[in-house]
C-alpha cells in the first residue's frame, strides 16, 4: 500500500502555483485570505523557506503550502500554512511543517521560527505544540479588535533535523 509520504513531493512554489495556493488560501482563510498581489510578492521576495505540497498527476497539482519568510534579526516567521480541505488530515499538514523547519535549519541564518494561530484551531496549535512550538504571548487584538492569536516560537538551535526522505520528508 502507497502512503502519503511515499507519493507527495515537497519543493519550493513557483509563481505558476500561485492560483492554487490562492484557492487553497481562501478555502482555509476565508475571512483572511491574502490578496493574489500579496502571496506574490512574498514569494519574489523570498520563497526559499516556503514550500508546496505536491501530488504527482493530475498535472502536479499543489494540495498544501508553508509560506515562510525572515523577519528581523534572525527569526524566522511561518506566514501561513495550509492543507485543501478535500486533502486535510492525510498528513500534509505535518510534512509541509517538517520541511519547513528542515529548510529553515539548513538555512543556518534563523535561530527561531515564529507564527502566529487563532487559539480556537486547535487542529494548527496541536500540530505546532507537536513539532516543539510554545507560547510566546497571547494577544487578544493581534489582528484587531476581537480578533486574537497566539504568538508560537521553535527553537532551531540544538534541535535535530526530521527524518528525510527523497521528498525532503519521511513522516513523523
Amino acid at each position: 500500500m502507497t502512503t502519503i509520504e511515499e507519493t507527495v513531493r515537497y519543493r519550493e512554489p513557483t509563481p505558476n502555483d500561485l492560483p492554487d495556493i490562492q484557492l487553497i488560501d481562501g478555502a482555509a482563510f476565508p475571512a483572511d485570505r491574502y490578496p493574489f498581489f500579496v502571496l506574490r510578492q512574498l514569494l519574489q521576495a523570498d520563497s526559499s523557506r516556503s514550500v508546496v505540497a505536491v501530488e504527482p498527476g493530475n498535472d502536479d497539482e499543489v494540495v498544501g503550502y508553508a509560506l515562510t519568510i525572515m523577519g528581523e534579526g534572525s527569526r524566522a516567521w511561518l506566514l501561513s500554512l495550509a492543507v485543501s480541505p478535500d486533502r486535510r488530515g492525510c498528513g500534509y499538514g505535518r510534512g509541509l511543517l517538517a520541511r519547513t523547519i528542515a529548510l529553515c535549519q539548513e538555512k543556518g541564518d534563523a535561530d527561531e521560527i515564529w507564527l502566529t494561530v487563532d487559539p480556537k484551531n486547535v487542529t494548527a496549535y496541536n500540530l505546532f505544540k507537536e513539532f516543539g512550538f510554545v507560547l510566546r504571548v497571547r494577544d487578544e487584538q493581534y489582528f484587531g479588535e476581537g480578533q486574537p492569536r497566539d504568538v508560537l516560537v521553535h527553537k532551531l538551535r540544538g534541535v535535530a533535523l526530521p527524518a528525510s526522505g527523497e521528498n525532503g520528508y519521511a513522516g513523523t
